[in-house]
């Protein structure tokens, strides 16, 4: 393999290098300096011995008195004159030469110690090189395997180094983008979905409205009653048109996150009264009494508007499946962790197999009423949760349904 330097492993090498560089001379110039140093003090300690003895013993020769400098042994009567006056043997060698043959190879092994020292170090930065590089070429392919889909966390290459760590770093952040992808996807498919359900919701009230004018305009002397039912059926699919559109509208805020909540205690009779002053008229048309028992001093943190709003729907889908001349109960009350609000009708009930697809946009159950769309439920369900609340559905086919509103405190 072959290994690509880079800047940080330049670096550690040139300074190791200039450091064991510099140690080197300053290493080797202070052995020079004592052994210069030595080499003076021996000299004038020769010189002077030479210049006494000679003073003493006129008759030696130079060459017996440079033959014994030059001797490497001593003798047990000089050791033990010298010892008399403190100088012991393992204070030093016999002759200067001896002390040189050492200091030379101190001076040998020194520079031979730094330079293993060096060798040492590139081989521990060579090393090190090498084994970052085959982390990184695996990191590589481990990336590549994520960009092919296999995103599998293998632990056991786990460790507690820099790459290991970035390594996790890059499997969370594919995971991450990953999972975002798919989100995206999810939304962009429920839109198109949305689209197409729009569509076909619009489509027949507007081919619908399309044929009763055309009727107006080819008939002009169409009598005043047929004229009149047509122009209030032409009414009807309008302002059904519209609240379709502005509750599609709703939907799609609080989908997309957008919509703002302005939670403040809000009293629960005050809540439920608004809903009924609203769908009064609609309950009286199909012969429903609407009966509340509501706990006293209830209070939900909530959004009005939007809270209203998705209790309206709830009622009005009570109203809707009940038969004529029954009944729809709210009641509410509340505890310490939570206020609840519930709402049963008196209709056929609820198959199973249905109660998990009833919040789904635009699902309309086995006994929905011939103009449902659909639509009322979903929103409610949205802005429930969306303010840390859950709706949840009590049904028996026969008996009715309960539609229970949790809102935590």
């Amino acid at each position: 393999m072959r290994l690509r330097w880079n800047e940080e492993s330049k670096k550690l090498l040139l300074g190791l290098g200039l450091f064991l560089v510099l140690s080197l001379a300053l290493g080797n110039l202070g052995i020079s300096f004592y052994q210069n140093r030595m080499r003076s003090e021996y000299n004038l300690l020769a010189a002077n011995m030479i210049e006494t003895v000679q003073k003493a013993y006129p008759q030696a020769s130079e060459t017996e008195l440079i033959s014994m400098l030059e001797t490497e042994e001593l003798s047990a009567e000089g050791e033990r004159i010298l010892a008399r006056y403190g100088i012991f043997m393992e204070n030093g060698s016999t002759t200067f030469s001896r002390q040189e043959r050492q200091i030379t190879f101190f001076r040998i092994g020194m520079n031979f110690f730094l330079l293993g020292i060096l060798a040492v170090g590139i081989g521990l930065v060579l090393a090190d090189l090498q084994r970052r590089q085959k982390r990184i070429e695996q990191l590589q392919s481990y990336m590549e395997r994520l960009q092919r889909g296999d995103y599998r966390l293998e632990l056991e290459e786990n460790g507690d180094d820099e790459l290991s760590g970035l390594r996790n770093e890059v499997y969370r952040l594919t995971v991450l983008l990953k999972e975002t992808a798919a989100l995206a996807q999810q939304r962009r498919q429920a839109l198109a979905d949305s689209v197409a359900n729009i569509s076909h919701q619009l489509k027949t009230p507007l081919t619908s409205m399309t044929i009763l004018l055309d009727n107006l305009l080819e008939n002009e002397e169409m009598d005043e009653i047929t004229r009149h039912r047509f122009l209030a059926e032409i009414n009807r699919q309008l302002t059904g048109m519209s609240w379709l559109i502005a509750t599609l509208l709703k939907l799609s805020r609080l989908e997309a996150g957008v919509a703002e909540f302005e939670r403040k205690p809000v009293e629960v009779q005050k809540l439920v009264e608004e809903c009924l002053s609203r769908l009064e008229t609609a309950a009286e048309w199909k012969g429903i009494t609407l009966e509340t028992r509501l706990q006293p001093g209830a209070v939900l943190t909530v959004d009005e508007n939007w809270t209203l709003e998705a209790l309206c729907n709830i009622v009005k889908n009570a109203i809707e499946h009940s038969p004529s001349d029954s009944s729809v109960q709210i009641r509410a009350s509340e505890n310490e962790v939570y206020t609840e609000i519930n709402v049963l009708d008196s209709g056929t009930g609820i198959p199973k197999e249905e109660r998990e697809k009833l919040f789904q946009r635009f699902y309309r159950g086995s006994n929905a009423a011939e103009d449902s769309i659909g639509i009322g439920l979903a929103l409610a369900k949205e802005v429930v949760e969306q303010q840390h609340g859950r709706i949840e559905i009590e049904s028996e086919e026969g008996q009715g349904t309960l539609f229970s509103l949790k809102f935590m405190k």
